[in-house]
């Protein structure tokens, strides 16, 4: 995909892997006998299983569940999707952005809604719907 402002030539996107997740550095992992190898998309898994091919008797591919992602979540572990953030209860909602008082979260609930609700007017107005994140504590802030 290029940057649409033209700021950087190629611009490459891929899929984070949740926070939390222990599959390990690919979206796919193939596993015969006593191997394993990591791979990044299907064409590569493909590849490997024409070397593989004839030279071992059982391939297993498995898939990682971070590709099984809601269409509402943010995508990285830096950030909240905000509407998601609001459906979640309000301990769940405290631990995952770090809030101990609950006036702090009540605060952040008005903020978040108010912003949600905003943008879901505007895309109602026109058609377009902006994605709203929350940034988790400590994550950094890049300008690229």
């Amino acid at each position: 995909m290029d940057d649409p402002l033209g700021r950087i030539p190629t611009l490459t996107v891929t899929p984070l892997h949740a926070h939390d997740c222990a599959f390990g550095p690919g979206w796919f992992r193939v596993c015969w006998e006593d191997q394993r190898r990591f791979c990044q998309d299907w064409g590569e898994v493909q590849l490997l299983c024409k070397l593989l091919d004839g030279r071992v008797k059982e391939v297993q591919v498995q898939r990682d569940g971070c590709l099984d992602r809601p269409p509402d979540d943010a995508g990285t572990p830096d950030a909240v999707d905000a509407a998601r953030w609001l459906a979640m209860d309000k301990p769940e909602a405290m631990r995952v952005l770090g809030l101990t008082r609950e006036a702090d979260y009540l605060r952040a609930y008005k903020d978040v809604e108010a912003m949600v609700h905003a943008r879901d007017n505007r895309a109602i107005q026109t058609g377009v719907r902006a994605t709203v994140i929350i940034k988790r504590p400590g994550a950094s802030v890049t300008d690229v």
